[in-house]
């Protein structure tokens, strides 16, 4: 069975959440990319039309998924992983002219269309460990059959995202992988020690790419404002001039060309800018609300796949946006990573509702699991009370029967009717 035939509803506050986040994305990237857009391809709505487009695709693909039955995901676990490696090498093989943007080597681009394998291959990280890990069993807390295995191949995976290089997928790859690890009831020594292993393999990272300036740049990016501390600063900037109300939708002042990559990493500054502190925790309470329903939804899967699928997701998208909130108000140093719903780019907008599509789909089967749980509860709970009211006195069954037993009351009254009517009979 591949299509979802149960007759349960979604959940629609996370369904609501979600349409509410990519709504606010199509006009925010339109904000923030008409002078870009205009400037570079003399349309300024260029960016606004492949962001539509990606929408759209997305939205079919959230549907279908949504349709999908969550169990089909785990019989192709082991090929989902394999295409994801197969196009992360692909990236690194193909001419450069094809893969290069932005120095990275993140994307495959052919003409008009253009795919960045590495948002695809989140959502093959989580469904492919969500498999393995669910089968582990008590094998999970061996060194041998647990840690090892999972560190092999999350390094393969991550070791391909850094030759590209890409620093902020890398932690966000390791972020959801740790998270489902937990999840899976791994033992926390290993997730320490693991911990401090990435920890190493960051700073060495860090030294080999000769990514130290913006360490520099994100301890004080105006010393360094002329080179890697110019976007943290006009970052800065934006969000600082917003104010608490914002200057108002469309009329941000660092989108003209003086914030880099305005309408892709940096967009939560426009957002600041241009609706103030309130835009910006309205943006946050909806990421809020989707790791809410999320995390609820994962606490009440019918399985442990479904569970770990969900904790990863879940993860996967609300990590990434405050990822990306913490870089633009310089929390952590400057990387890039895109807001999911609401920065540019269709891979990323696309792989995000298709990943909420299942985790939607798996929502369908939690009312099963509660529907139960309240039938065993009622089963336990009735012979409880039958027990208890049997060691009740006589007098008090007699009350609960009046309370419970409406027959019982009308005969009761009527007995005493008719014993006041004998009362007075034999007083006159």
């Amino acid at each position: 069975m591949i299509f979802e035939t149960t007759k349960r509803k979604p959940d629609y506050i996370l369904l609501a959440a979600i349409g509410a986040l990519v709504a606010v994305g199509l006009v925010m990237v339109y904000s923030a990319s008409f002078v870009d857009a205009f400037m570079q391809q003399e349309n300024q709505f260029y960016y606004l039309f492949r962001q539509l487009t990606g929408a759209c695709i997305g939205t079919v693909g959230m549907l279908v998924a949504r349709r999908v039955n969550y169990t089909v995901w785990r019989r192709y676990s082991v090929h989902l992983m394999g295409l994801a490696l197969i196009l992360l090498m692909l990236v690194l093989i193909l001419p450069a002219s094809m893969t290069m943007v932005n120095d990275s080597r993140s994307w495959i681009r052919y003409g008009a269309f253009s795919f960045q394998p590495s948002e695809f291959a989140k959502l093959a990280l989580i469904v492919y460990f969500s498999d393995w890990l669910s089968r582990r069993g008590e094998k999970l807390n061996n060194v041998t059959y647990g840690l090892i295995p999972f560190g092999v191949m999350l390094g393969i995976v991550c070791g391909l995202v850094m030759l590209e290089p890409d620093l902020g997928t890398t932690v966000v790859l390791v972020m959801i992988a740790g998270m489902i690890y937990f999840a899976a009831g791994a033992n926390l020594l290993h997730i320490g020690g693991a911990v401090g292993l990435a920890v190493i393999a960051f700073w060495v990272f860090i030294g080999l790419t000769g990514k130290v300036a913006r360490i520099q740049a994100f301890q004080d990016p105006w010393k360094y404002y002329d080179t890697s501390g110019y976007q943290p600063v006009h970052a800065l900037y934006a969000l600082g001039s917003g104010g608490f109300f914002g200057v108002g939708l469309g009329q941000a002042r660092q989108k003209f060309l003086w914030l880099p990559q305005a309408h892709t990493d940096a967009i939560f500054a426009i957002i600041g800018e241009e609706l103030g502190l309130i835009g910006t925790l309205l943006v946050l309470g909806g990421f809020l609300l989707l790791a809410y329903r999320g995390f609820r939804i994962a606490g009440r899967a019918p399985d442990p796949f479904a569970t770990l699928v969900t904790v990863g997701i879940t993860s996967w998208i609300v990590f990434q946006a405050l990822l990306n909130i913490a870089v633009v108000t310089s929390l952590v140093p400057f990387t890039g990573i895109t807001l999911p719903f609401l920065s540019y780019g269709s891979s990323s907008l696309m792989m995000c509702m298709i990943a909420m599509g299942v985790l939607l789909n798996i929502s369908q089967h939690v009312r099963d699991r509660e529907t139960t749980r309240q039938s065993d509860s009622l089963a336990q709970v009735i012979p409880q009370l039958q027990a208890s009211l049997a060691a009740v006195p006589a007098w008090g069954r007699e009350r609960w029967s009046r309370l419970w037993d409406t027959p019982h009351r009308s005969s009761t009254r009527k007995r005493r009717t008719q014993q006041r009517r004998t009362g007075r009979t034999r007083l006159r």
